[in-house]
């Protein structure tokens, strides 16, 4: 047994008594110490069961294509004990309760139950064994802490009529942790032979590792894997008979443990087994590490990071942490959030921000500082770093940012429209370095594809990529012209981007099918965006869902209150204020924005003036008598923004009109003053009802828009500013300080 000492990571105490931290969309004050301790290592939840963040496997995959040493960490001490090595991968898990499905020798028929029960809340696995001179496939489903988990989980999955049919040969059976050990064996080889003793009667039997009283390794076999003490009773009895001279002990499972089990989960065949480690549940921490770097865990989409894992029952499931060098796992942070392309001083301000959010994290997971999601901040492992990235890091490093001498939060987001938030606009209190600035965030725009807005022979409205549209030279008697489709399945969709979940395409045009063309939109994109339509319908459904009551149907809604930035901190439905927590909780309250700073139109309502791409003048498809109400607005530059009116109804527009018969749009026959203005200019105060009918929101930014944005750092790089001075432009005040 080789044994490594390894630098246990410190609690980081934070720094100022009146910081304040992020996390799940809140700002709250907390009180800290005010000194502290920082380490180089860092801890990053990849599953994990806590109040804060939710992401469970009952097994995990682990590979290195140099080998991987497996074995347990001492409590306190952080000291590593390398139990057993495997040549590539191996799977681990907890030792728990669990349930059998299904035992079969044959492994199409446990490889289709594993498929199904695969798809369902408690997830499977395949083990074979030896027994009885063949080899049986065991299919489990699970992994719980307890035996009326595992039971109920059972009867859940039998309510599935495939399930129910796949394992009506023989009930299914919960097994457990409760387990008869063996004498000590003085080789693994020792201990498989008397294993096999047992399989051959048919029983389960399991290699076992674990310390004696000294501290040596031990290889004891573990007979039985049982539920109730009935169960391992009647487990020993047999046990007995098979091995008559060999006495049985009940497993001490209060000491570190791994079981040894062979797993056919992810084979094609049934042969081609890897190895798959068991451990205790009981405070035990068991340690994985890769004999050269990378170490790859297919539960994670393949990822492959830096550093080692550690498994652990945390909350009763399983838990895997990657703990590895701070540096290093900004690395992997700069190349998810952001690009190799964009500027050194970019990359430089990012890993600046990235080192300090993490720094001020503390042990946020209790036995983690962060997440690999961007619940934190983006971790996707090594196949996302990039050279300019590491040298970003490399060149910072040990550089974070402060403010009164104390770690800031930097909050960071995608992209600000054009203009960053005001906290009280995002959650209604005020932070003394963050603060609302221009943001020249238009760089997410360039190089997006051109989709044409549509009018499908029916009357309905979407966008279809201009690629596969051409002007037939036709016009309709309104003047819009005809365009048909340039090759056959031609996706229309609601708005002028693709993504088949949320936005899918509702319907097809035919090769050469006719439609007329009402406008031009670029592709929605980090800094301009365009959802909806949505009918009055969905949006009572979506602010339903989000906990907001809609007294009877949904006639109108309105932007009553605008903040610093012109993002929505207040809207009305139906007249009354929508009820959230904070002011960006609009978004979700909304379905899902990406930002608050956006306005509302109404579906159907075409301009004729509007100097976007090819606006044309159209008439409305049936919009019902709708009606928005607004007035012309001046930019906070003091630039008069040209105003487009639209009456109600898609009606073309008379030379005279009343303010309370129109709506207010930006130059793009958007409800957005960006089209009109430069960045750091206020989007209106209010907008009027929009009433009854389909809602479309048109908006720029991506994100809750406060501190750094990562287009707009971009975008001050390429005008020539440091990497110090794109943060002390977002951060107010702030110093950069090295640690």
């Amino acid at each position: 047994m080789k044994r490594t000492k390894r630098t246990a990571p410190q609690t980081i105490l934070m720094l100022t008594t009146a910081a304040l931290t992020l996390g799940a969309l809140t700002l709250q004050p907390h009180a800290y110490a005010d000194a502290a301790i920082h380490t180089d290592q860092i801890r990053v939840a990849l599953f994990i069961d806590s109040n804060k963040y939710k992401l469970v496997e009952p097994v995990v995959t682990l590979s290195s294509a140099s080998g991987l040493d497996i074995g347990v960490r001492t409590a306190g001490t952080d000291e590593a004990h390398i139990w057993t090595t495997v040549s590539a991968s191996a799977r681990v898990s907890l030792d728990q309760f669990s349930v059998m499905m299904l035992e079969t020798p044959d492994f199409a028929a446990a490889r289709a139950l594993y498929g199904k029960l695969a798809t369902m809340a408690g997830d499977s696995y395949i083990l074979s064994r030896p027994k009885q001179g063949n080899t049986v496939y065991q299919v489990f489903y699970g992994s719980y802490p307890t035996k009326e988990a595992a039971e109920s989980a059972k009867a859940q999955a039998l309510k599935d009529t495939t399930v129910a049919a796949q394992t009506m040969a023989a009930a299914p059976v919960l097994t457990g942790p409760l387990h008869w050990t063996t004498g000590a064996f003085g080789s693994e080889a020792a201990a498989a032979a008397q294993a096999g003793v047992y399989q051959q009667a048919g029983l389960s039997a399991d290699v076992a590792l674990q310390e004696d009283a000294n501290g040596r390794l031990t290889y004891t076999v573990w007979v039985g894997s049982e539920a109730t003490a009935d169960q391992l009773n009647a487990v020993k009895q047999a046990a007995l008979k098979a091995a008559a001279g060999v006495s049985l002990v009940e497993a001490n499972t209060q000491l570190p443990y791994l079981l040894k089990r062979s797993d056919v989960t992810l084979s094609t065949n049934g042969t081609d087994a890897m190895p798959h480690f068991a451990g205790g549940a009981a405070n035990q921490k068991t340690w994985i590490h890769p004999k050269a770097a990378g170490i790859s865990v297919k539960e994670r989409a393949d990822r492959s990071y830096r550093g080692d894992m550690e498994m652990s029952a945390y909350h009763d499931k399983l838990a895997l942490i990657n703990e590895l060098p701070l540096e290093q796992y900004l690395y992997s942070v700069l190349g998810s959030e952001l690009s190799s392309g964009w500027p050194a001083e970019a990359l430089k301000a990012q890993a600046v921000a990235a080192r300090t959010f993490a720094l001020k994290q503390g042990n946020k997971y209790e036995i983690a500082q962060v997440s690999d999601t961007t619940l934190d901040q983006a971790y996707y492992g090594m196949q996302r770093e990039f050279a300019n990235g590491i040298q970003a890091v490399d060149t910072t490093k040990g550089e974070v940012l402060t403010y009164n001498n104390a770690l800031i939060e930097p909050v960071f987001g995608s992209n600000a429209g054009g203009m960053t938030a005001d906290p009280s606009e995002v959650w209604g209190n005020p932070v003394a370095y963050l603060r609302s600035v221009s943001s020249p965030d238009q760089g997410a725009e360039k190089g997006k594809a051109v989709w044409n807005r549509v009018m499908l022979a029916d009357g309905r409205t979407g966008y279809v990529s201009a690629v596969y549209l051409k002007d037939t030279g036709a016009k309709n008697k309104d003047g819009a012209a005809y365009f048909e489709a340039t090759e056959a399945n031609v996706n229309v969709r609601l708005a002028p981007y693709v993504d088949n979940s949320a936005n899918p395409a509702i319907d097809q045009l035919a090769a050469k099918e006719r439609v007329v063309v009402l406008g031009q939109e670029t592709e929605s994109n980090a800094y301009s965006w365009i959802r909806g339509p949505y009918n009055a319908a969905d949006i009572k459904s979506k602010l339903t869902a989000a906990g907001v009551t809609v007294n009877g149907d949904l006639k109108s809604l309105e932007i009553s209150k605008r903040g610093p930035s012109g993002r929505v901190t207040e809207l009305k439905a139906n007249g009354v204020v929508v009820k959230v927590p904070y002011p960006d909780a609009l978004r979700s309250a909304l379905g899902g924005l990406p930002s608050t700073r956006f306005e509302i139109e109404v579906a159907g309502s075409y301009t004729g003036t509007g100097n976007s791409v090819g606006n044309t003048s159209a008439p409305s498809s049936a919009s019902d008598g709708l009606a928005i109400a607004g007035a012309g607005q001046t930019t906070g530059s003091g630039q008069s923004a040209e105003t487009i009116y639209v009456l109600s109804g898609g009606q073309s527009q008379p030379a005279t009109l009343k303010p309370s018969d129109l709506t207010a749009l930006g130059a793009s026959g958007t409800a957005q003053p960006q089209a009109t203005t430069t960045p750091g200019t206020s989007m209106p105060e209010s907008t009027g009802p929009v009433q009854g009918g389909s809602f479309i929101f048109r908006g720029t930014g991506n994100g809750h828009g406060l501190g750094m944005s990562q287009w707009g750092a971009k975008g001050y790089a390429e005008l020539g500013y440091t990497y110090q001075k794109i943060l002390q432009t977002y951060y107010a005040g702030v110093n950069i300080t090295k640690e």
